[in-house]
């Protein structure tokens, strides 16, 4: 459990600390944070605010429970819930500065280690939730509108275009947890994180896409083959039809950015949804017209287009979120981790790169090769530095593991 403590509830509880730590010091202006089981404090933490930044004064965890990652875990806490804005700053630290390293602080050239700008630590999460929202109103507005001017219109295809945004309003709302869980920070039952809960959504929704597609589908053939007389559409249905794919373009275009920008896989697969919303609105557009002047049958097979371009995309969604659920390695990107390794380290040797994406962030695997007579200590310092840089230089690796091989003579 973390606790927070102010300075006077900090002194009632000195002797505690002090049994902890016997150099436990004493901030007045101290923010103080810990890590407790049933009571028991088992590591703390000590900032002081200061205008644009935060000083991380001390962090000290329990002999015995050193091995269990809870300093980590605290910085996390601290760094999700407890600070707004700024920087965390920590300084000049020989010690922990490995420790320092891994959990994301960088090494400034005066010998402080820091981690900047935390108020965008949530901004992956805040530009896709406003993107998601702006999205499930629009949807709402234009379901409301299609469904309501396709009855008293007559058509059926922009009835069934209807729909598709009613189903876009279901699918956003997926969406929109998906945002929320996947931010969710990493815990003692998912040390990985939450990320992959945006794939779980995409094949949700996916699915729901098939099942709605289906249903107007069907509903279009039955009267097809019924041989029963055709409606014509009233003019007035194409206004609506076209006010949709106008709609549906600024969506596309918002939603594709926010989704590249931050790599939100159901985001990216909503915007895709959207753009074939764009094309699907269009052909209403025709089929109304042309049923007009043509024959009102057009409109009932522009219903049917529709729900195959819906069925068509809800199994690309599907094909592509899966794909991240079940670990395909992006050949490209292990190919530029292979080739900055060999241009940027002496290593000599780097095989069995593997990868797996979760949300936005990348798990490595790698093996590398050093002499067979290196210290244990100098391989590990290595293996560090290696993966230190690696994640400098590339932000969207979380976690790399590397195994140590022997040079081969």
């Amino acid at each position: 459990m973390y606790k927070s403590y102010s300075f006077e509830e900090i002194e009632n509880k000195i002797g505690d600390f002090k049994q902890l730590d016997s150099d436990f010091p004493i901030y007045k202006s101290g923010i103080y944070v810990t890590v407790e089981n049933k009571s028991e404090i088992i590591a703390y933490a000590i900032l002081e605010k200061n205008m644009d930044s935060y000083d991380l004064k001390r962090i000290f965890v329990k002999k015995d429970e050193r091995f269990k990652s809870y300093g980590r875990k605290l910085i996390s806490f601290i760094i999700n819930k407890k600070l707004e804005k700024g920087s965390l700053i920590v300084e000049k630290q020989d010690i922990i500065s490995g420790f320092l390293l891994k959990i994301g602080f960088k090494k400034m050239e005066n010998g402080e280690f820091i981690i900047e700008d935390l108020e965008n630590k949530n901004l992956r999460k805040k530009e896709g939730q406003k993107t998601v929202i702006a999205s499930i109103f629009w949807n709402i507005v234009l379901a409301t509108t299609k469904i309501s001017f396709g009855y008293i219109g007559k058509s059926r295809a922009l009835l069934a275009d209807g729909f598709n945004s009613l189903s876009d309003v279901v699918t956003s709302s997926g969406i929109l947890l998906g945002i929320h869980f996947s931010n969710i920070p990493e815990d003692e039952s998912h040390p990985f994180g939450h990320e992959k809960i945006e794939s779980v959504i995409g094949v949700i929704m996916g699915i729901f896409m098939i099942l709605t597609a289906f249903e107007l589908g069907k509903g279009g053939v039955e009267i097809l083959l019924s041989g029963e007389k055709k409606e014509v559409p009233e003019m007035l249905t194409v206004y609506f039809a076209l006010f949709s794919s106008v709609v549906k373009y600024f969506m596309y275009r918002q939603k594709i950015r926010v989704g590249l920008e931050t790599e939100n896989s159901a985001l990216i697969a909503d915007a895709k949804d959207s753009r074939n919303d764009i094309f699907a609105s269009l052909g209403v557009v025709l089929g109304i017209v042309l049923s007009i002047y043509v024959n009102p049958i057009f409109d009932l097979l522009i219903s049917i287009l529709v729900a195959t371009l819906i069925f068509k995309e809800g199994v690309s969604v599907i094909l592509e979120t899966t794909d991240t659920i079940l670990d395909k390695q992006d050949m490209e990107f292990v190919d530029e981790i292979k080739k900055y390794i060999y241009e940027n380290t002496d290593i000599k040797n780097v095989h069995d790169i593997m990868m797996r994406k979760s949300g936005d962030k990348i798990f490595l695997e790698l093996h590398i090769r050093v002499p067979k007579d290196m210290s244990v200590y100098n391989a590990h310092k290595i293996s560090d530095d290696l993966e230190n840089s690696i994640k400098e230089d590339f932000p969207l690796v979380k976690s790399i593991i590397i195994h140590l091989d022997c040079l081969l003579n």
